[in-house]
């Protein structure tokens, strides 16, 4: 071996020497400490912390914020985006695991590789953003109280009062916060603007708002990165907005579009300050809003430019061009169903306020198929859209029997004028149609040509494009509301006939000369209803009987319009016309008396506020001598002559309901003999027990416990003849049905066990659709409500009633009675399955519903064999269980 040889082999060695002796992570060297804090850093921490940083930046720019609600101060994702970070977060930690177990020098109780804390606060956030907060919080601490005087010490404390407020420890949270603010110098490089905006965090979580403003103050004024002071400005803008300091808020909002912010918070910002206004000239906003109108950049959020600029019309007391705007916002609406669900709202809100509430009602039924369960109208919405629907239809009739009995009174040649007039504007509308669908067919076809700009016209304006003219909007809508009426925006919604209603509302056009042929053209054979003359003349009121059966559906209206305004829209003035005018229009009907008394609660009311000023003689006193004078013996007269009695009533009808619901009870225990005995008491010395019915059917429906199949019959046939038209005279008058369908002589449960047992057989006749109510879940009234509710929209034209009847002692059947055929029960029960709106709370809460014959279901009664029939409808009807 040479010299030199021996020299290159000498110096390898001498170096592998060295560097085995630095491996050591228990010698306190220099060439130790640099040789694992240089393989910390450079290994395991620096691949890990740049992946955290990588999944954490793929994970803010994922999140789409909600501007509907204050901004987060940090984006932590949703609890899927979380999931979806384990894996990659579970790899950081194995690689900052393995950095610590190899190159920590923990000597003498004092950590030298000035790495390892940072690999710990790696673990740390890495835990954090998986949601591991427990995790998190443990070495968070662990940092804290490990490494003190390191630069992690303090950060990793922040970082532990985050993980305290994601777990409601808000108290736990500022006691770390309150420890960090208390060091006298923090170390180089401490993010002073993240300590200020997690305390305004904390303030946010704890509902204070006022001091979280404060905070985010100062981490604005004192934030390092420019997204960070983006965000924390925006936010702080809103804040300023909660708290009504409107000149604050939209000098932040004007302050943030002018950092060259991400587009969504720019866009928002320029809204909100729009929003925000509240006095002085809105001109230089308004031009704002209409030049970015003209940019397409914006064309996503057209809808709510308009409703900002609606807004601000508002605020000027500009209802029309308010309203014109709200309705070009909801037609240009897009992607945002959420804006949409605003400007729907809005123009609801705005129709009821003016108590235009046919309006109102369409609006508020479209907000109610957009708005989500958690939004805090919801329940408001939900009500007001029934309850205006309610008051809808009721004005439908009575627009509806006005326009029948003054068509019917017109002579020949002015009928068949205006139906010619009907057909010919049938006729246009049918050709615009066409025209526009071949249009969209074009357009589709060629998706590549040129599009108009849809945002450059505002109301007023000329637009090229048709749903963004609001000329053009507003009259499709109301050739809509011609041809359909008042629809909620959903599938299916042409099933309602709206055709008769419109008859008497044309003017008069024509000389009146020409025949029905020869003013359109003859009808063909396959033409639609809508063009045969001959189908605008049925219904109409020719004759005494029918004018007298249009009358009785007018007074009804009135008077049920009347109680929907009074008790359900506290709107007294719409609630005394209504009675009023029943009382005008009709001498004697069916609710002259009610609606008298009406009047005379109504007046009694706005008596005792004070200040009701009689003016037209027309007080309490006035319609309590009507009463007393016209029907001296009513109950009305008695209400009258003793106001305080109504009080009483009340109060006797409460005790009523309670004893009839312990008499049930009993029923529903088995005790028939009881019952029946009950129901005699109640029958012979409480004749005018509101409830009385309700007893008699229970007295029926106790004696076919007993098994006595004629007396039960009988005790049924008393039921429907005392109280025809009840609804316990229905529920009697289904089971009677069934039961003669059947044909079982003598006793209900009659057959016997040498008897060949019957069975379930396929009908294509009447049936009814039953859903099976748990008698623990208590009381079916609410439950029959709904379903009410349900069935007069989802099949208005059916005239279906809702019943109940006991199938056993722990259950009862809701009937929903009756369809023509098998198929319609079907449709019916496809609809009632597949609601999500009327029907919440009883279609989601996993009850059996099915569809039965009348044979089926007396069979049903008779053998109790619901499971058995279950898997019949699941094999035959499509169905299932």
């Amino acid at each position: 071996m040479n010299a030199r040889s021996i020299i290159g082999f000498t110096w390898k060695a001498g170096l592998l020497s060295l560097v085995l002796a630095a491996c050591s992570t228990e010698k306190d060297a220099f060439l130790n400490r640099t040789f694992h804090r240089l393989n910390a850093r450079d290994n395991g921490w620096f691949n890990a912390n740049e992946k955290l940083k990588e999944k954490v930046a793929e994970l803010e720019k994922a999140y789409v914020d909600d501007y509907d609600q204050v901004l987060p101060i940090y984006i932590l994702g949703t609890p899927e985006q979380a999931k979806g970070l384990v894996p990659d977060m579970e790899k950081c930690i194995e690689k900052c695991a393995t950095v610590i177990d190899r190159h920590s020098m923990d000597i003498a109780g004092k950590e030298e590789n000035t790495w390892i804390d940072d690999a710990y606060f790696v673990i740390g956030k890495c835990n954090f953003y998986k949601r591991s907060y427990f995790d998190a919080e443990r070495t968070f601490d662990y940092v804290g109280r490990k490494f003190k005087g390191q630069d992690r010490q303090l950060e990793a404390k922040l970082w532990m009062a985050r993980t305290a407020i994601q777990v409601e420890q808000y108290a736990k949270a500022q006691s770390v916060l309150d420890e960090v603010k208390n060091y006298k110098e923090m170390p180089k490089g401490f993010p002073q603007d993240h300590l200020s905006a997690i305390q305004a965090d904390l303030d946010l979580h704890r509902g204070k708002v006022d001091d979280a403003i404060v905070s985010l103050e100062r981490a604005v004024s004192i934030a390092e990165k420019k997204k960070d002071k983006v965000r924390w400005a925006f936010i702080l803008a809103q804040l300023y907005e909660v708290k009504g300091q409107e000149d604050k808020a939209i000098a932040q909002f004007r302050a943030v579009a002018r950092m060259n912010p991400p587009y969504e918070m720019g866009f928002h910002a320029q809204i909100f300050e729009a929003l925000s206004f509240d006095r002085g000239s809105s001109d230089a906003l308004r031009k704002r809003l209409k030049r970015m109108l003209r940019d397409d950049k914006h064309i996503d959020h057209f809808d709510m430019i308009h409703y900002a600029l609606a807004d601000l019309d508002l605020k000027e007391n500009k209802d029309s061009s308010a309203i014109a705007h709200l309705k070009t916002s909801t037609s240009v609406s897009t992607t945002d169903t959420r804006q949409k669900m605003k400007g729907f709202m809005r123009l609801a809100d705005i129709y009821f306020d003016d108590r235009q509430y046919p309006s109102a009602q369409l609006y508020y039924d479209s907000t109610a198929s957009l708005i989500s369960e958690d939004h805090k109208r919801y329940e408001e919405v939900k009500t007001r859209a029934e309850v205006l629907g309610e008051l809808v239809e009721q004005l439908a009739i009575i627009a509806r029997e006005d326009s029948l009995q003054e068509f019917a009174g017109l002579d020949e040649d002015e009928q068949q004028k205006r139906i010619r007039k009907l057909i010919r504007e049938r006729e246009r509308l049918e050709e615009e149609k066409v025209a526009q669908e071949a249009e969209a067919r074009e357009l589709a076809a060629n998706p590549v040509a040129p599009a108009p700009k849809p945002g450059s016209s505002s109301p007023g304006d000329k637009g090229s494009w048709y749903f963004y003219n609001p000329q053009q909007v507003a009259r499709g809508q109301a050739e809509f509301k011609k041809k359909w009426g008042a629809r909620k925006l959903e599938d299916g919604w042409r099933r309602k006939d709206k055709g008769g209603s419109a008859i008497a509302q044309e003017g008069d056009e024509g000389d009146g000369k020409e025949d029905v042929a020869n003013g359109t053209e003859a009808t063909k054979e396959g033409d639609p209803p809508w063009k045969d003359p001959a189908n605008y003349l049925k219904g109409l009121p020719t004759d005494s009987a029918a004018m007298d059966a249009s009358n009785a559906l007018i007074c009804s209206a009135l008077y049920i319009s009347g109680t929907i305004y009074k008790e359900k829209l506290r709107d007294v003035d719409n609630a005394i016309e209504s009675f009023e005018v029943l009382n005008g229009r009709f001498e004697e009907c069916r609710y002259t008396p009610e609606a008298h008394y009406q009047l005379y609660r109504i007046y009694l009311e706005k008596e005792k506020t004070g200040n009701f000023f009689d003016l037209e003689g027309k007080g309490s006193a006035y319609y309590a001598n009507i009463i007393t004078e016209r029907w001296p013996d009513s109950e009305f007269a008695r209400l009258v002559k003793h106001p305080d009695q109504l009080m009483a009533d009340e109060k006797h009808k409460q005790i009523e309901q309670a004893e009839y619901e312990q008499v049930y009870r009993e029923y529903r225990n088995g005790n028939h003999l009881m019952v029946i005995a009950a129901c005699n008491t109640v029958i012979a010395n409480e004749p005018n027990n509101h409830l009385l019915p309700k007893y008699y059917l229970l007295k029926a429906m106790s004696i076919g416990g007993t098994h006595e199949a004629t007396a039960f019959r009988n005790a049924l046939a008393e039921v429907v003849n005392r109280f025809a038209g009840s609804e316990e005279a229905t529920a009697a008058t289904t089971i009677l049905a069934a039961l003669d369908k059947q044909g079982a002589p003598g006793s209900v449960s009659e057959a016997t066990s040498e008897e060949e047992p019957e069975g379930f057989s396929m009908d294509e006749g009447m049936h009814m659709v039953a859903l099976v109510f748990p008698s623990e879940a208590g009381s079916s009234e609410q439950a029959k409500a709904k379903i009410s509710d349900f069935s007069q929209s989802a099949m208005p034209g059916e005239k279906l009633t809702i019943t109940a009847s006991l199938l056993s002692d722990t259950e009862q059947l809701i009937l929903v009675n009756s369809f023509m055929t098998r198929s319609k029960a079907m449709e019916y029960y496809a609809l009632f399955q597949a609601d999500k709106g009327k029907l919440r709370g009883v279609n989601d809460k996993g009850y059996q519903v099915f569809a039965i014959s009348q044979s089926n279901y007396a069979l049903l009664f008779k053998n109790k064999d619901l499971p058995g029939y279950l898997d019949f409808f699941g094999a035959n009807y499509g169905g299932g269980k």
